[in-house]
């Protein structure tokens, strides 16, 4: 298993990684990607990659929705929620080739309200002839009493070992809040990288 996560700088771009076991800060002065707030917060995201919002209103309902960064996010009758994260999954992206080839993605959440502390945990998926099975196992952030962490991650494709497709999933976490749902990233790639990480 070779996946690595290291936290990345807010202004950090969704393209990471010039190896393939570590996430690498990247400037975002380079990038031509457009950055949008969250949910009225100063938190970058890619404008118009998935976010799903989940929480628990003052009187303990739990609940969720998803719609695209830099988009008018649905009327939300839980506007007074006492606790709520947005999490969101960049697009997982293919470096390097053969031997030294790896996959790329970043997770973020910010969270406001009554809540402890919050952490992120992410997996890279493949599809399957019975549906989705997890390419590695799944991989978390220590948590943090932070109102936003964002982490870049990667994991090596094992070449040769057969043709699947890959995403990554990921979910959100927060104490006194719970867990939000699964979400995966809004691409997926065809490689030759087999059942099960190296």
């Amino acid at each position: 298993m070779s996946i690595a996560a290291v936290a990345c700088s807010v202004t950090a771009a969704f393209s990471l990684g010039t190896s393939s076991a570590s996430a690498q800060d990247v400037d975002r002065s380079e990038s031509k990607t457009r950055y949008v707030g969250i949910d009225g917060d100063a938190r970058p995201a890619v404008e118009g990659i998935p976010v799903t919002e989940w929480g628990k209103t003052a009187s303990g309902e739990s609940y969720s929705f998803t719609y695209r960064a830099g988009e008018e996010k649905p009327v939300n009758d839980k506007a007074a929620a006492a606790a709520k994260c947005s999490i969101y999954i960049s697009d997982v992206s293919f470096r390097g080739s053969g031997a030294n080839a790896w996959f790329s993605w970043e997770t973020s959440q910010v969270c406001s309200g009554s809540y402890g502390s919050q952490r992120i945990e992410t997996q890279m998926w493949r599809s399957s002839w019975s549906g989705p099975r997890g390419y590695d196992v799944w991989h978390g952030t220590k948590s943090t009493t932070k109102s936003f962490i964002d982490y870049g991650w990667s994991v090596d494709c094992n070449d040769g070992g057969g043709t699947y497709t890959y995403y990554p999933v990921m979910k959100g976490f927060a104490t006194g809040v719970g867990s939000s749902p699964t979400t995966r990233a809004d691409n997926e790639l065809r490689k030759n990288c087999g059942t099960n990480a190296p």
